[in-house]
C-alpha cells in the first residue's frame, strides 16, 4: 500500500500552524526557551544530549498501529538524510524518530510529514501517545479477527480532540489480536485484547497498567465491550484520569496511582460513571465517534500467512539501508509494520522465496536477521537521551560482539535482553526475561555505571508478571556474565528457551543469580581504569550533561549518596574532633547537587569553583559560604590548622543543601526561595519552617486567633512540594489535631487543598489574608 490510510484530524494541521508561530517568535527572542519547551514538547519534539556545537533536537513521529506506507517509509529516510543524522530509529512504541534536527528547520520537518499522512504531535508531554497495535494483526492465525482499523480509529478520535494533550502525565492505549498480547495491552493504562462473544466482534478491557516508576500489570476492567464501544471506553478512562490524576506530584501522576489510591473497585464504579455518561451524550448527538467502517473498508486483512521479524541493531537504520529495504519490499510485494520491540515486521512472505530474501536482506544490513538473543532491545540512553544515566546502546552491542564469539546453539538459549540507561523503562526491562536497568553508584570515590538485573517477566493475557530485581552489576562485566550464562544455560538439563521461566523456578534464578555475584568485584582505579568508563566511551563516567526531564531519579540516588556521605562525615568529624572528616564533609556536600546543574567532578578545587558559580553566585547559597569554603582550601593546602571551630558553618552548610534536594521537582528544579528573596521577605533558608512573624500586626492577629493552633507556613513554596511539605507536617501529628497552613495565592492554593483533602484530611477554613496569601486550616484525618 502506498497511500496513507490514516486521517488527520483537522486539529493537528492547525495546531502544526500555531507551533510554526511559536517557532518563530523563539528564535525572534520574543520567546523564552522554557516557555517554547511547553510548546514543542506536546509536539513530541525533545532538545537532544550530545555533543553538539548547536542545541539538536529529536523528532518522534507517530506511527498509529505501527501501520507504515512505503511512501511514508521514504519520506522519513529522506528528511533523516536532509534534515537530521540520516538514520532513523524505531522505538518500542511503534514510533520512528528523527534524531539531530535543528530547531529552525523543524517547521518544514512537520509540513512535509504532513502531507504524507503523518505527525509528531502527542509524541511527547502529558498527552494521549501513540496507540499501539500487533504487529501480526490481520495475519496472525491466532488472531480473533484484525484490530488494525480500531486502533486506527481511536487514534483519528483521540488526536482530534485537544484536552487529550493536556492531561495529568501521559495515556498509553493497546491493542492485541489474541491471549499472546503482542500489543501489550496488559501493561498499558488501557489495553484491548481482541474478544468474540456469541459471533460478535469486541475487547476484553484491561486498565491501570504499566512500567517505570512503581510499575503495575493492568487489571481487568470489562469481559467484554462490543468493537463500536471503544471510543467510549477510551473516552470515559480519559476523563478519569483527567479528574483524579495527581498533577501536583509527577511521579505519582499515572494512571495506575490513581487505582493505587482508590483501590480496584471505586476505580472501576468511577470509570462506569463516566461510561454511561459518554455513551449518553454519544446517543444524543453531543459526543461524535471516529467512523469505524471507513477504516475497516481502507485495511486489506490478509489471510495467516508468513512474516520475518527483523532486528536492526539498537533500533537504528540509516538513510541507504531504508532505500535498499524499501526495494526489497517492492521485489517481493511485502508489506510492513513497526514492532514494539525496536524492529519491523515484514508481512506476506512466500516461504518459497524466503531464503533468497534473508540473503537479501544480509547484504543490506547483517543485523536485520539477528536472533532475539543478539538483538536486544535498548533505549537511546545517554547517547542521546537527557534523563539517561547509562550509554544502553554501547552495552547491547558489546553483549552482540561477545555472544557472536561462541556456538550459535548455546547463544540462541538466552532469550531477548531489554535495556534501559535509566529507571524510566524506555527499553522495557521490566517485561524481558532477562532485564537490565541502568543506575549509577559511586565505588572507591568515583562514579561507576552500573544496571541492575531482573529475571522472569512474562506477557500474555491474564497471566503478565514483571521481571525481579536481583543483582547489581557493573556495566563493563555485563557481557561476559551473559557468556558464562549462555554456557550453563547449555549444560542445564530438560532446558529450551521457551522454558526459560520454568526454570528460573526449579532453582534457576538462585544459580543465575549465584553467577551475577561472581561478576560484582570492582578493581582499583589504578589497576582497571577504563572499568571505571562506561561501554563506547573513552572518559570517566560522569552525570554531565544530563538535564531536566520529567523523572530525576538515578540522579536524585546520587545526589543523596553525597549528602548522606557529608553528613556521616560530620558526625564523625564532631565525634572524633577529626577536622579531615569535617573537610571531606564540607566536599561531599558541595559536590552533591552539581549534577542537578549537569557538573560531576571528583576534583575538590572544581568542587568548590563551581558550587560557587552555580550555588552561592546564583543566591542558593548564603554568600557567607563562600569564606567556609575558601577556609576548606586552606586547611587541604596545609594554611589552616583545623576546621572544627567551624562545625557549626558546616552544619548550616549540610542543612541549605538539604533544604535545596527536598525542594527539588521533577524537571530538576528548586523550588524554595534562593537566600536574598529569603532575606528580604525576613525568612529563614528553608522558607518553609513554623513562625510567626514578630513584625507584623496582622501576623500578631492571625496568631491570637489561631491560639493553640500548630501552625506551618508554606508561603515561598511552590507545587507540589509545598503539598509534600503539608503531608509530612502532619503525618506525626494524632488524628484529629488542627493545623494552620500560610499558602500563595494561585496554584498552591488551588491545588493543596484538594490533595489533602483527597487523602481525607478536613478544610476547616480557606481564608484570605490582608498581605494577600491564604491561610488554610485543616483537621488531621483519622489514621486508616
Amino acid at each position: 500500500m502506498s497511500e496513507a490510510v490514516f486521517r488527520i484530524p483537522e486539529t493537528i494541521r492547525e495546531d502544526t500552524g500555531k507551533f510554526k508561530k511559536n517557532l518563530k517568535q523563539f528564535l525572534a527572542g520574543d520567546l523564552s526557551a522554557e516557555r517554547f519547551k511547553g510548546y514543542r514538547v506536546p509536539m513530541g519534539i525533545y532538545g537532544q544530549r550530545g555533543d553538539f556545537k548547536e542545541e539538536k533536537y529529536m523528532v518522534r513521529v507517530r506511527i498509529p498501529g505501527g501501520f507504515l506506507t512505503e511512501k511514508q517509509f521514504r519520506l522519513l529516510a529522506e528528511l533523516s538524510r536532509d534534515y537530521g543524522a540520516g538514520y532513523l530509529h524505531f522505538t518500542t512504541r511503534q514510533d520512528i524518530q528523527l534524531h539531530q534536527i535543528e530547531i529552525d528547520e523543524s517547521a518544514e520537518v512537520l509540513d512535509k510529514l504532513l502531507k504524507a499522512g503523518l505527525s509528531p504531535r502527542g509524541g511527547g508531554g502529558n498527552t494521549v501517545r501513540n496507540i499501539m497495535n500487533s504487529p501480526t494483526a490481520g495475519v496472525d492465525p491466532a488472531g480473533r479477527f484484525d484490530t488494525t482499523a480500531h486502533c486506527l480509529a481511536l487514534s483519528e478520535y483521540l488526536l482530534a480532540d485537544r484536552s487529550s494533550f493536556n492531561l495529568p502525565r501521559k495515556y498509553k492505549i493497546a491493542f492485541s489480536v489474541s491471549h499472546q498480547d503482542q500489543g501489550l495491552a496488559t501493561i498499558n493504562d488501557l489495553g484491548f485484547i481482541a474478544s468474540l462473544q456469541d459471533g460478535r466482534r469486541g475487547f476484553k478491557v484491561y486498565a491501570a497498567g504499566g512500567m517505570g516508576n512503581q510499575p503495575a500489570v493492568a487489571f481487568k476492567l470489562l469481559d467484554f465491550v462490543a468493537e463500536n464501544e471503544i471510543f467510549a471506553v477510551a473516552e470515559a478512562i480519559k476523563r478519569l484520569f483527567d479528574r483524579y490524576g495527581d498533577r501536583n506530584n509527577r511521579n505519582q501522576a499515572r494512571l495506575r496511582f490513581v487505582r493505587r489510591r482508590f483501590g480496584e473497585a471505586k476505580f472501576k464504579e468511577l470509570f462506569l460513571e463516566y461510561f454511561e455518561q459518554v455513551k449518553a451524550e454519544a446517543e444524543t448527538g453531543e459526543l461524535k465517534f471516529t467512523d469505524l467502517d471507513y477504516y475497516k473498508d481502507k485495511i486489506e486483512s490478509g489471510k495467516a500467512a508468513e512474516v520475518l521479524n527483523l532486528n536492526p541493531l539498537n533500533g537504528d537504520l540509516n538513510y541507504q539501508e531504508v532505500i535498499d529495504l524499501i526495494q526489497l519490499l517492492e521485489k517481493y510485494d511485502l508489506s510492513l509494520r513497526t514492532t514494539n520491540r525496536q524492529g519491523l515486521l515484514l508481512r506476506g512472505v512466500d516461504s518459497s522465496q524466503l531464503e533468497a530474501l534473508k540473503e537479501d536482506l544480509a547484504a543490506v544490513n547483517q543485523s536485520l536477521l539477528d536472533s532475539d538473543a543478539l538483538s536486544a532491545v535498548a533505549c537511546k540512553g545517554a547517547s542521546t537521551c537527557r534523563l539517561g544515566l547509562c550509554h544502553s546502546p554501547n552495552l547491547a552491542e558489546a553483549i552482540r560482539e561477545n555472544l557472536l564469539e561462541i556456538e550459535q546453539q548455546k547463544r540462541d538459549l538466552l532469550p531477548q535482553i531489554y535495556i534501559s540507561g535509566c529507571p524510566n523503562s524506555c527499553g522495557q526491562h521490566h517485561i524481558g526475561k532477562i532485564g537490565f536497568e541502568g543506575k549509577a553508584k559511586r565505588e572507591n570515590g568515583r562514579l561507576i555505571p552500573y544496571y541492575s538485573l531482573l529475571l522472569g517477566a512474562e506477557v500474555s493475557e491474564e497471566n503478565t508478571q514483571y521481571a525481579q530485581k536481583t543483582v547489581d552489576l557493573p556495566a563493563k562485566r555485563i557481557p561476559s556474565f551473559l557468556v558464562e550464562l549462555a554456557e550453563k544455560l547449555a549444560a542445564a538439563e530438560d532446558y529450551s528457551l521457551e522454558r526459560f521461566n520454568d526454570y528460573l523456578e526449579t532453582g534457576g534464578r538462585e544459580a543465575i543469580i549465584q553467577l551475577a555475584q561472581k561478576y560484582t568485584e570492582i578493581p582499583a582505579y589504578s589497576k582497571e581504569a577504563d572499568f571505571y568508563q562506561d561501554w563506547g566511551q573513552n572518559e570517566d563516567f560522569s552525570l554531565a550533561g544530563r538535564g531536566p526531564g520529567e523523572c530525576g531519579t538515578g540522579v536524585l540516588e546520587i545526589v543523596r549518596l553525597d549528602l548522606d556521605q557529608a553528613e556521616a562525615a560530620y558526625e564523625q568529624g564532631i565525634a572524633e574532633e577529626d577536622s579531615d572528616s569535617l573537610y571531606q564533609a564540607i566536599i561531599a556536600a558541595a559536590r552533591s547537587l552539581l549534577i542537578v546543574r549537569g557538573v560531576d567532578t571528583e576534583k575538590d578545587r572544581v568542587i568548590i569553583k563551581e558550587f560557587k558559580k552555580k550555588f552561592i553566585a546564583e543566591d542558593w547559597v548564603a554568600e557567607s559560604k563562600e569564606e567556609l569554603l575558601e577556609q576548606a582550601l586552606d586547611y587541604r593546602l596545609g594554611d589552616q590548622e583545623e576546621l572544627l571551630s567551624l562545625s557549626s558553618e558546616i552544619k548550616d552548610l549540610i542543612e541549605r543543601l538539604e533544604d535545596l534536594f527536598n525542594s527539588l521537582n521533577s524537571s530538576l528544579e528548586f523550588t524554595i526561595k534562593k537566600v536574598t528573596a529569603v532575606e528580604d521577605a525576613g525568612d529563614n533558608d528553608s522558607a518553609a519552617t513554623d513562625f510567626v512573624s514578630k513584625n507584623s500586626e496582622n501576623d500578631k492577629a492571625a496568631a491570637a486567633e489561631k491560639e493553640n493552633y500548630k501552625l506551618k507556613d508554606l508561603r515561598g513554596v511552590q507545587c507540589p512540594i509545598n503539598f509534600v511539605k503539608a503531608k509530612l507536617f502532619l503525618e506525626p501529628l494524632p488524628a484529629g489535631e488542627i493545623v494552620d497552613f500560610y499558602l500563595d495565592e494561585g496554584e498552591p492554593i488551588k491545588n493543596v487543598p484538594r490533595s489533602l483533602e483527597n487523602e481525607d484530611h478536613e478544610i476547616l477554613k480557606n481564608e484570605k489574608q490582608p498581605e494577600g496569601h491564604y491561610l488554610l486550616r485543616v483537621k488531621k484525618a483519622a489514621a486508616n
